[in-house]
């Protein structure tokens, strides 16, 4: 694979461009999330009982499956957008076929990144960075959780400390827009899932550079 730089600058520019042409639906399609996702999750984690029980692992479990697949839904709208295709709220509803090899994919990183996080820091970022774009993959490709993986760590090669600063851009703008009383991420969250949706895009697109001149401003 070529060596490949990413213009940080021009990539949130799209992202903007692109969050302000679709401000209504994007707003709609984040707090949807939020609200049927995000939220129970932290209502449950307040009020959950010091010692776990049955029925609150099963609420639990419930509430994780339910924000996996809304994030899923979510990460597939941004991708939509960010290439100007036709979506629908159902777009956010209709990804069965994909929920598996989602869920156990992000299963695997989570696990991954967290074990590599206790060795010394360094190889949970590297695992981190290396395979974030198996979302994509598999909501184009419909692959296997490992073979979506697999191609995420083909598609960054030569890419880490490239794919590392988009990263921690992307952190940084949403720990802003949490800061900003929460209400930030509404803006926030959706940029940085669209600009590494069109990172994503110019990569398998095999352009010279990211983003590629489909995705400029």
């Amino acid at each position: 694979m070529k060596d490949l730089s990413i213009d940080l600058v021009e990539l949130f520019k799209f992202s903007t461009k692109q969050y302000g042409k679709y401000t209504s639906f994007i707003i709609g399609a984040m707090l949807t999330f939020l609200v049927l996702g995000v939220i129970p999750r932290i209502h449950f984690m307040l009020r959950a009982p010091q010692q776990p029980t049955t029925e609150s692992q099963f609420i639990s479990l419930i509430i994780t499956l339910a924000q996996v697949f809304l994030s899923l839904g979510f990460i597939k709208i941004m991708l939509q957008l960010a290439q100007d295709k036709y979506v629908e709220v159902v777009d956010m509803f209709n990804n069965f076929r994909t929920f598996l090899s989602y869920f156990v994919a992000s299963f695997l990183y989570g696990i991954a990144v967290i074990l590599g996080l206790f060795l010394l820091v360094v190889p949970g970022i590297y695992i981190y960075v290396r395979f974030q774009f198996y979302p994509y993959i598999i909501i184009e490709e419909e692959v296997s959780a490992f073979t979506a993986l697999k191609k995420s760590f083909f598609l960054s090669q030569s890419l880490t400390l490239e794919l590392f600063l988009l990263q921690l851009v992307v952190i940084t703008l949403n720990l802003l827009g949490i800061l900003l009383f929460g209400v930030g991420i509404v803006i926030t969250y959706p940029l940085t899932t669209m600009a590494t949706a069109i990172a994503y895009k110019s990569i398998t697109q095999d352009s010279d550079h990211i983003p590629s001149t489909a995705y400029k401003v």
